[in-house]
């Protein structure tokens, strides 16, 4: 049986995952948007991309260069407060994906690290 702890994140995670892959089905990330808080950052490990500070910044960025790919987790665990997460692209499952590595305040995201081959993709090994 899985600790409430482990469990209440791992429903977040789906959460997370199920409203960016209707994001990108849709080409509407409002709904995924919403679950950052409004001082939420993002930032993305492997790519020379600065971290995003805030919502309104975070959209931006996703009006700008939406994601094209949906995901599927393939583990997570959790590390104190933080969600961490392997994850595969649904249309490529051959490529390695990445790693989230999520933070969260109540039920917004709070921090979002996106590791694309970067030392934080290496969240399992």
């Amino acid at each position: 049986m899985r600790e409430p702890a482990t469990e209440a994140a791992g429903t977040f995670l789906e959460h997370v995952v199920t409203l960016f892959n209707g994001g990108v089905r849709s080409g509407d990330f409002s709904h995924y948007l919403e679950l950052f808080a409004d001082d939420a950052v993002l930032e993305f490990d492997g790519i020379p991309d600065p971290p995003l500070a805030g919502r309104d910044a975070i959209a931006q960025r996703y009006r700008d260069n939406p994601p094209d790919d949906q995901i599927r987790i393939k583990r997570s665990k959790l590390e104190g407060a933080r969600i961490v997460a392997e994850f595969q692209w649904r249309d490529i499952p051959e490529a390695s994906g990445g790693c989230f590595i999520l933070e969260r305040r109540g039920e917004k995201i709070a921090h979002l690290t996106i590791a694309f081959g970067g030392p934080a993709t290496r969240c399992f090994r």
